[in-house]
Protein backbone atom coordinates (compact mmCIF):
# COMPACT_ATOMS: atom_id res chain seq x y z
CA UNK A 1 0.00 0.00 0.00
CA UNK A 2 1.02 3.14 -1.32
CA UNK A 3 0.39 5.64 1.85
CA UNK A 4 -0.40 9.34 1.13
CA UNK A 5 -0.60 10.98 4.39
CA UNK A 6 0.90 11.03 7.53
CA UNK A 7 -0.59 12.08 10.27
CA UNK A 8 1.64 12.91 13.15
CA UNK A 9 1.22 13.77 16.99
CA UNK A 10 3.24 16.10 17.96
CA UNK A 11 4.17 16.33 21.42
CA UNK A 12 6.06 12.74 23.01
CA UNK A 13 5.54 11.62 19.37
CA UNK A 14 7.37 13.61 16.32
CA UNK A 15 8.59 15.41 19.54
CA UNK A 16 11.54 13.56 22.02
CA UNK A 17 11.13 14.70 25.70
CA UNK A 18 13.35 17.96 25.00
CA UNK A 19 10.52 19.26 22.42
CA UNK A 20 12.79 18.83 19.71
CA UNK A 21 12.47 16.93 15.88
CA UNK A 22 15.57 14.85 15.59
CA UNK A 23 17.69 14.85 12.59
CA UNK A 24 16.59 11.57 11.40
CA UNK A 25 12.84 12.17 11.71
CA UNK A 26 13.17 15.30 9.49
CA UNK A 27 15.27 13.20 7.45
CA UNK A 28 12.87 10.53 7.02
CA UNK A 29 9.61 13.03 6.41
CA UNK A 30 11.37 14.98 3.72
CA UNK A 31 11.94 11.50 2.14
CA UNK A 32 8.20 10.35 2.48
CA UNK A 33 7.39 14.07 1.43
CA UNK A 34 9.45 13.78 -1.99
CA UNK A 35 7.63 10.11 -2.51
CA UNK A 36 4.60 12.32 -2.27
CA UNK A 37 3.56 12.19 1.04
CA UNK A 38 1.33 14.62 2.71
CA UNK A 39 2.51 15.36 6.00
CA UNK A 40 0.06 15.98 8.61
CA UNK A 41 1.00 17.75 12.24
CA UNK A 42 -2.48 16.64 14.26
CA UNK A 43 -1.43 17.98 17.64
CA UNK A 44 -4.16 18.97 20.89
CA UNK A 45 -1.81 22.48 20.94
CA UNK A 46 -3.83 25.36 18.85
CA UNK A 47 -2.46 26.48 15.60
CA UNK A 48 0.21 29.06 17.01
CA UNK A 49 1.93 26.16 18.80
CA UNK A 50 1.99 23.88 15.61
CA UNK A 51 3.03 26.48 13.00
CA UNK A 52 6.95 26.68 13.76
CA UNK A 53 7.41 22.81 13.70
CA UNK A 54 5.81 23.13 10.30
CA UNK A 55 8.30 25.58 9.32
CA UNK A 56 11.20 23.43 11.10
CA UNK A 57 10.08 20.72 8.60
CA UNK A 58 9.89 22.93 5.24
CA UNK A 59 6.23 21.73 5.33
CA UNK A 60 3.07 23.89 3.98
CA UNK A 61 -0.06 21.88 4.57
CA UNK A 62 -3.25 21.83 6.31
CA UNK A 63 -2.96 21.26 10.44
CA UNK A 64 -4.96 19.59 12.50
CA UNK A 65 -5.18 21.22 15.93
CA UNK A 66 -7.04 21.96 19.34
CA UNK A 67 -7.06 17.93 19.53
CA UNK A 68 -8.98 17.44 16.57
CA UNK A 69 -11.27 20.56 17.35
CA UNK A 70 -10.00 22.68 14.30
CA UNK A 71 -8.28 22.19 11.39
CA UNK A 72 -6.64 24.89 9.62
CA UNK A 73 -5.26 25.38 5.71
CA UNK A 74 -2.05 26.05 4.64
CA UNK A 75 -1.88 29.52 5.57
CA UNK A 76 -3.54 28.88 9.24
CA UNK A 77 -7.13 29.63 8.54
CA UNK A 78 -9.09 27.50 10.20
CA UNK A 79 -11.55 25.74 7.53
CA UNK A 80 -13.46 23.28 10.15
CA UNK A 81 -14.32 23.73 13.53
CA UNK A 82 -15.98 21.49 15.84
CA UNK A 83 -17.21 23.78 18.80
CA UNK A 84 -18.56 22.89 22.82
CA UNK A 85 -21.90 24.35 22.82
CA UNK A 86 -21.72 27.78 24.33
CA UNK A 87 -24.13 26.85 27.17
CA UNK A 88 -21.53 23.60 27.58
CA UNK A 89 -18.65 25.75 27.86
CA UNK A 90 -20.11 27.96 30.36
CA UNK A 91 -20.87 25.05 32.84
CA UNK A 92 -17.77 23.38 33.02
CA UNK A 93 -16.19 27.04 33.74
CA UNK A 94 -18.16 27.27 36.29
CA UNK A 95 -17.53 23.78 37.78
CA UNK A 96 -13.58 24.76 37.02
CA UNK A 97 -14.05 28.08 39.01
CA UNK A 98 -15.88 25.96 42.09
CA UNK A 99 -13.30 23.47 42.31
CA UNK A 100 -10.23 26.17 42.03
CA UNK A 101 -8.98 24.17 38.56
CA UNK A 102 -7.10 26.27 36.52
CA UNK A 103 -8.62 26.08 33.04
CA UNK A 104 -7.94 27.07 29.59
CA UNK A 105 -10.46 28.04 27.19
CA UNK A 106 -9.48 28.06 23.28
CA UNK A 107 -11.40 29.93 20.58
CA UNK A 108 -10.59 30.98 16.93
CA UNK A 109 -8.85 34.39 18.93
CA UNK A 110 -6.64 32.60 20.72
CA UNK A 111 -6.57 30.31 24.54
CA UNK A 112 -8.02 32.73 27.52
CA UNK A 113 -7.22 32.23 31.27
CA UNK A 114 -8.52 33.80 34.12
CA UNK A 115 -5.64 34.42 35.80
CA UNK A 116 -1.73 34.43 35.16
CA UNK A 117 -0.52 31.35 37.49
CA UNK A 118 2.52 28.91 37.89
CA UNK A 119 0.11 26.57 35.22
CA UNK A 120 0.08 29.52 32.45
CA UNK A 121 3.66 30.09 32.21
CA UNK A 122 4.78 26.44 32.45
CA UNK A 123 2.17 25.90 29.42
CA UNK A 124 3.28 28.97 27.75
CA UNK A 125 7.17 27.94 28.13
CA UNK A 126 6.12 24.62 27.13
CA UNK A 127 4.10 25.32 23.61
CA UNK A 128 6.30 28.87 23.38
CA UNK A 129 3.43 30.97 22.55
CA UNK A 130 1.38 32.79 25.14
CA UNK A 131 -2.69 32.96 25.77
CA UNK A 132 -4.68 35.69 26.65
CA UNK A 133 -4.91 36.97 30.64
CA UNK A 134 -8.92 37.41 31.45
CA UNK A 135 -10.56 38.30 34.48
CA UNK A 136 -13.71 38.98 32.85
CA UNK A 137 -14.00 35.52 31.30
CA UNK A 138 -16.94 34.44 32.92
CA UNK A 139 -18.88 37.30 31.81
CA UNK A 140 -17.86 36.17 28.17
CA UNK A 141 -21.50 35.60 26.51
CA UNK A 142 -21.41 32.95 23.67
CA UNK A 143 -17.93 31.46 23.91
CA UNK A 144 -17.56 29.43 20.70
CA UNK A 145 -14.71 27.37 22.28
CA UNK A 146 -13.12 24.54 20.47
CA UNK A 147 -11.40 22.96 23.62
CA UNK A 148 -11.07 23.60 26.89
CA UNK A 149 -7.82 22.62 28.77
CA UNK A 150 -7.19 21.99 32.74
CA UNK A 151 -3.53 21.68 33.88
CA UNK A 152 -2.78 20.03 37.00
CA UNK A 153 -0.78 16.94 38.72
CA UNK A 154 -2.16 13.33 37.20
CA UNK A 155 -4.20 12.64 40.57
CA UNK A 156 -6.20 15.38 40.81
CA UNK A 157 -6.81 15.44 37.00
CA UNK A 158 -7.97 11.89 37.08
CA UNK A 159 -10.21 13.37 40.76
CA UNK A 160 -12.12 16.17 38.14
CA UNK A 161 -12.09 13.77 35.16
CA UNK A 162 -13.68 11.12 37.23
CA UNK A 163 -16.43 14.14 38.13
CA UNK A 164 -16.94 15.43 35.18
CA UNK A 165 -17.57 12.41 32.98
CA UNK A 166 -20.51 11.75 35.46
CA UNK A 167 -21.94 15.22 34.70
CA UNK A 168 -21.16 16.26 30.97
CA UNK A 169 -20.91 12.14 29.87
CA UNK A 170 -21.43 13.31 26.31
CA UNK A 171 -18.06 14.71 26.10
CA UNK A 172 -14.76 13.94 25.31
CA UNK A 173 -12.46 14.35 28.22
CA UNK A 174 -9.44 12.66 27.69
CA UNK A 175 -5.49 13.09 28.46
CA UNK A 176 -3.07 14.61 25.94
CA UNK A 177 -0.40 14.68 28.40
CA UNK A 178 0.10 13.13 32.31
CA UNK A 179 -0.66 16.26 33.09
CA UNK A 180 -3.41 18.30 30.62
CA UNK A 181 -7.06 17.27 30.59
CA UNK A 182 -8.64 18.11 27.26
CA UNK A 183 -12.50 18.65 27.44
CA UNK A 184 -14.17 18.74 23.90
CA UNK A 185 -17.39 18.22 21.59
CA UNK A 186 -17.93 14.26 20.59
CA UNK A 187 -17.12 15.72 17.32
CA UNK A 188 -14.23 16.82 18.05
CA UNK A 189 -11.29 14.01 17.71
CA UNK A 190 -8.34 13.98 15.79
CA UNK A 191 -10.08 11.05 14.19
CA UNK A 192 -13.13 12.75 12.86
CA UNK A 193 -10.56 15.51 11.60
CA UNK A 194 -8.37 13.13 10.10
CA UNK A 195 -11.42 11.70 8.03
CA UNK A 196 -12.95 15.23 7.10
CA UNK A 197 -9.25 15.80 5.92
CA UNK A 198 -8.93 13.16 3.90
CA UNK A 199 -12.14 13.52 2.45
CA UNK A 200 -11.33 16.72 1.38
CA UNK A 201 -7.97 15.69 -0.28
CA UNK A 202 -9.48 13.03 -2.21
CA UNK A 203 -7.37 10.52 -0.19
CA UNK A 204 -8.52 6.86 1.14
CA UNK A 205 -8.34 5.87 4.64
CA UNK A 206 -6.16 2.99 3.23
CA UNK A 207 -3.52 5.13 2.55
CA UNK A 208 -3.47 7.05 5.58
CA UNK A 209 -0.81 6.38 8.33
CA UNK A 210 -1.66 7.76 11.66
CA UNK A 211 0.86 8.07 14.70
CA UNK A 212 0.40 8.78 18.00
CA UNK A 213 1.22 8.12 22.18
CA UNK A 214 -1.72 10.09 24.35
CA UNK A 215 -5.35 8.99 24.49
CA UNK A 216 -6.37 11.77 22.55
CA UNK A 217 -4.06 10.16 19.71
CA UNK A 218 -6.30 6.97 19.82
CA UNK A 219 -9.21 7.84 17.64
CA UNK A 220 -6.75 8.79 14.49
CA UNK A 221 -4.84 5.45 15.31
CA UNK A 222 -7.99 3.30 15.34
CA UNK A 223 -9.32 5.40 11.98
CA UNK A 224 -6.25 5.46 9.72
CA UNK A 225 -5.31 2.51 7.53
CA UNK A 226 -2.29 2.22 9.29
CA UNK A 227 -1.99 3.33 13.22
CA UNK A 228 0.91 2.94 14.95
CA UNK A 229 1.51 3.53 18.53
CA UNK A 230 5.02 5.24 20.14
CA UNK A 231 6.23 2.52 22.28
CA UNK A 232 6.01 5.32 25.20
CA UNK A 233 2.40 5.31 23.89
CA UNK A 234 -0.67 4.45 26.68
CA UNK A 235 -2.19 1.42 26.51
CA UNK A 236 -5.24 2.36 24.48
CA UNK A 237 -3.65 3.84 21.25
CA UNK A 238 -1.43 0.49 21.38
CA UNK A 239 -4.19 -1.41 21.60
CA UNK A 240 -6.04 0.46 18.46
CA UNK A 241 -2.89 0.45 16.51
CA UNK A 242 -1.86 -2.37 13.52
CA UNK A 243 2.29 -1.52 14.92
CA UNK A 244 4.09 -0.29 17.86
CA UNK A 245 7.45 1.81 16.77
CA UNK A 246 9.86 3.19 18.93
CA UNK A 247 9.74 5.99 21.32
CA UNK A 248 9.80 9.58 20.95
CA UNK A 249 13.43 9.74 21.97
CA UNK A 250 14.53 6.49 19.79
CA UNK A 251 13.08 8.11 16.18
CA UNK A 252 9.85 6.06 16.29
CA UNK A 253 8.41 8.22 13.93
CA UNK A 254 11.35 8.01 11.51
CA UNK A 255 11.45 3.77 11.82
CA UNK A 256 7.49 3.83 11.07
CA UNK A 257 8.03 5.78 8.11
CA UNK A 258 11.12 4.16 7.01
CA UNK A 259 9.36 0.60 7.68
CA UNK A 260 6.16 1.31 5.76
CA UNK A 261 6.94 4.55 3.54
CA UNK A 262 10.78 4.66 2.81
CA UNK A 263 10.55 0.83 2.76
CA UNK A 264 14.55 0.95 3.93
CA UNK A 265 15.34 -2.42 6.13
CA UNK A 266 16.35 -1.20 9.85
CA UNK A 267 17.20 -4.67 11.22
Amino acid sequence: MAYKLIALDLDDTLLDSEKHISKRNREALASARAKGARIILASGRAYPGVSGFNEILGNKDYTIVCGGGQVADPDGKVIYSAYLSPITTKQVMRWAVTHGAYFQVYTDDGYFFLQRNDHSDYYEKLCGYSGIEDPGLMNTEMILAAKILLIDTEEKLEEYRSELSAMFPELVIKKSQSDFLEIMDPAATKGNALEYLAKKLGIEKEQVMAVGDSEIDESMIRWAGMGIAMENAVDACKEASNDITGSCNADGVALAVEKYILRVDTE
